[in-house]
C-alpha cells in the first residue's frame, strides 16, 4: 500500500453517515482506509487517503451480464453479475479507474470481481464471451484442426440426462471449461490492475489496487497476485475458528496487508476472537461496528498490531517458526472443487491447538528445510510438486499426508505414476526421509477429526519426543504463534477466555538462553517477566490475560 497507515482496516459509510463523523468513528475504531463510491462527496483530506468502489463484479445492464447454463441472466435473482471475460467489463473498469485518479483518490477498491465465478458450476460461464474464451482455449489444447462445438448445446445435454448434482467431470469438456473458468479471474484482475497503474502513471501519483472477492478459492487466491492489498469473506471452514484461514491469506498475499470481512451476524465475542487470532498472522478486520464490545475490543487488538507494526516487528514482515509446514497446492484445490483448502484450514487448526508451530506454504521450496511437509489432501496436485516433495523426502525431510496425494496434469487427468509409495501411521523410510499417512481430514465434502493416538505416533516419529518450539499448561485453551526477527522471538497469545497461570515453555534451539522478556497484552498490560531455564526449554507463569497478547524476548 502507498498508504503509510501500517494496519489495513478498510471501512465504508454506513447509509445516511457524514463523512467526518465516519472517519471520527473509523479512527476510534483504529480503522483505514475509507471505501467511497467515486460519486459520494467527501473533504478533500478524505478523497486523498480513500480507496474509490468499482463495482468490478456487476453488469451495468442485463444486456451485459454473464449466462447461466439455462440461457438466464447470472446472478441467481440477485443482481446481474458481469463477465471476467468480457472486453465492455474491461473498458467500464478501466475508465472508472481513470476517474478515481481524476478525482484524487488513493486508490481503487474492485468490489467482488468474483462475482460470477461464485455463482458455481452452472451459474455462470455461458455467454457469448466466455464461450469464445472456451474455444480458444480448445483450438490450443486439441490443435487447430479441432472443429468448433455448440458448447452451451452439449452441456444443457448432459445436465438434463443427470440424475442428480453435477461436477465439471461429467461436462462434455468439463475439466476444460472449469480451467477456463478458474483462469479468467486472474488474468482479469491483471487487465484491471494494469489499466489502473497506467492511468496513475500518466498523472505521475502512487495509487493502489485492491479488491474485496465475495469468495475464497484457487482462483481469488492467484488473482490476488495482482493487488496491493485485498479483502477476503471471514468464512472459515467447518470445525475451524479461523486461524487455517488466516495462515492461508497470509502465506498468498506475502508481506501485502489482508483483512477479512465478517458475516454481517457474527457475534460480539466471534469478531473479538477473530480480530485476536487475525493479528497473529498479520490479518485485520474490514467493516467491524466500532460501536459496543466488538468494536472496542477490535480496536485494541489493531492498537497493539500498530505498536508491532511500528518497531517492525509485525507478523507481516517477520518469519514464522516451522516445525511442520502445511503446502497450499493451488491445483489440487482446483481439481478437488475446494476439498484441498478445507483440508489444509483444517489441519492448520488442528496442529495449532497440539501446539506445533505450522504456517502454510505455497510451494514446496518455501518450506524451510527442518520442517516437516504436510500434504492434507493433495489429490490433483501439479507434477513439478509432486517432485519437489519427493525430492525432499528422499534427501532426508519428513513428510505427513493426510489422504493418499496425488500429481495431475494441467487438465486434471491423474499422471500415471505415482508420486509416493504407501505409507503408514508410524512412518515409512523413504531415501533417507520418513513418510507418514494418515486417513483424509475431507471425505464426501464432510470434514472429520483425525485419530488422536494416529496423529500423536505420526508427529512423534516425524517430530521426535519431547522437542518442542512451544508448549503452553492453562485450564483453557491457549493459542501460540511463534515468528521471528533477527535478534528477537515474538510469541503471539490468543485466549478466548481469561487465561490465570498460564505456564508457556519454549525450546532452547528457538528461545535460546533468554532470562527475561516483555509481555504486551492488547487489553494494556506492558510488564517484563523472568523466563526460567527447564532442562531443554524456558519457562515463565504468564500473566492474566484474555484476548490477544505479545510475548518478545531478545535472543
Amino acid at each position: 500500500m502507498a498508504s503509510p497507515e501500517p494496519v489495513f482496516a478498510p471501512y465504508r459509510l454506513a447509509p445516511g453517515a457524514l463523512p467526518e463523523e465516519a472517519a471520527r468513528a473509523a479512527a476510534s475504531a483504529e480503522a483505514t482506509p475509507l471505501v467511497a463510491g467515486a460519486g459520494e462527496p467527501l473533504p478533500g483530506p478524505l478523497v486523498n487517503t480513500a480507496l474509490a468502489d468499482v463495482p468490478a463484479g456487476r453488469a451495468a445492464s442485463p444486456a451485459e451480464a454473464c449466462r447461466a447454463a439455462d440461457g438466464s441472466t447470472a446472478g441467481g435473482g440477485g443482481p446481474a453479475r458481469a463477465c471476467c471475460s468480457s472486453p465492455r467489463q474491461r473498458a467500464k473498469i478501466a475508465e472508472a479507474s481513470r476517474a478515481a485518479v481524476q478525482a484524487g483518490f488513493a486508490g481503487i477498491c474492485l468490489d467482488r470481481p468474483d462475482a460470477s465465478l461464485a455463482l458455481g458450476l452452472l451459474g455462470a460461464g455461458f455467454c457469448p464471451e466466455c464461450q469464445r474464451a472456451l474455444a480458444r482455449h480448445l483450438a490450443r489444447e486439441y490443435g487447430e484442426h479441432f472443429q468448433p462445438v455448440d458448447y452451451l448445446a452439449l452441456a444443457r445435454a448432459a445436465i438434463a440426462q443427470a440424475s442428480g448434482a453435477i461436477s465439471f467431470e461429467q461436462l462434455p469438456f468439463g475439466r476444460d471449461f472449469w480451467r477456463v473458468r478458474h483462469d479468467a479471474l486472474p488474468r482479469a484482475i491483471g487487465d484491471y490492475a494494469r489499466d489502473a497503474r497506467d492511468a496513475a502513471r500518466a498523472a505521475n501519483r502512487p495509487f493502489d489496487v485492491v479488491a474485496q472477492f465475495e469468495e475464497v478459492g484457487h482462483a481469488q487466491l492467484r488473482a490476488a497476485r495482482h493487488l496491493d492489498a485485498a479483502i477476503f469473506p471471514a468464512r472459515p471452514g467447518p470445525g475451524t475458528a479461523g486461524l487455517g484461514l488466516a495462515r492461508l491469506l497470509r502465506a498468498a498475499m506475502g508481506r501485502r496487508p489482508c483483512a477479512l470481512a465478517p458475516a454481517p451476524d457474527a457475534t460480539p465475542a466471534a469478531l473479538a476472537r477473530l480480530a485476536a487470532v487475525g493479528a497473529t498472522c498479520g490479518v485485520d478486520l474490514s467493516g467491524v461496528e466500532p460501536s459496543g464490545d466488538a468494536g472496542r475490543e477490535v480496536a485494541a487488538v489493531r492498537r497493539l498490531a500498530r505498536r508491532l507494526q511500528r518497531h517492525a516487528i509485525a507478523p507481516a514482515s517477520c518469519d514464522p517458526v516451522a516445525e511442520c509446514a502445511i503446502l497450499y497446492a493451488s491445483e489440487a484445490d482446483l481439481w478437488t472443487a475446494g476439498r484441498h483448502r478445507a483440508a489444509v484450514e483444517r489441519v492448520a487448526e488442528i496442529l495449532a491447538a497440539l501446539h506445533v508451530q505450522a504456517p502454510i506454504v505455497t510451494k514446496v521450496q518455501d518450506a524451510p528445510p527442518g520442517a516437516v511437509l504436510v500434504l492434507a489432501g493433495c489429490a490433483g496436485m501439479a507434477p513439478h510438486e509432486a517432485k519437489d516433495a519427493r525430492r525432499r523426502l528422499e534427501a532426508g525431510a519428513g513428510i505427513l499426508a493426510l489422504g493418499e496425494p496425488s500429481a495431475a496434469d494441467e487438465a486434471g487427468r491423474p499422471v500415471p505414476s505415482p508420486a509416493f509409495p504407501p505409507g503408514k501411521p508410524g512412518g515409512t523410510r523413504v531415501g533417507e526421509g520418513t513418510y507418514a499417512v494418515l486417513p483424509p481430514l475431507v471425505k464426501d465434502g464432510a470434514t472429520a477429526a483425525p485419530d488422536g493416538a494416529l496423529l500423536d505416533r505420526a508427529l512423534a516419529a516425524l517430530l521426535g519426543r519431547g522437542r518442542r518450539a512451544a508448549t503452553v499448561l492453562a485450564r483453557v485453551p491457549v493459542l501460540v504463534i511463534l515468528h521471528r526477527v533477527p535478534g528477537a522471538l515474538l510469541v503471539h497469545l490468543v485466549a478466548e477466555e481469561r487465561a490465570q497461570g498460564a505456564t508457556l515453555f519454549l525450546g532452547v534451539h528457538v528461545a535460546g538462553g533468554a532470562r527475561r522478556a516483555r509481555f504486551v497484552s492488547a487489553d494494556g498490560q506492558d510488564v517484563r517477566i523472568p523466563m526460567n531455564p527447564s532442562g531443554n526449554s524456558v519457562s515463565t507463569v504468564l500473566p492474566a490475560f484474555r484476548g490477544y497478547a505479545v510475548l518478545s524476548l531478545s535472543i
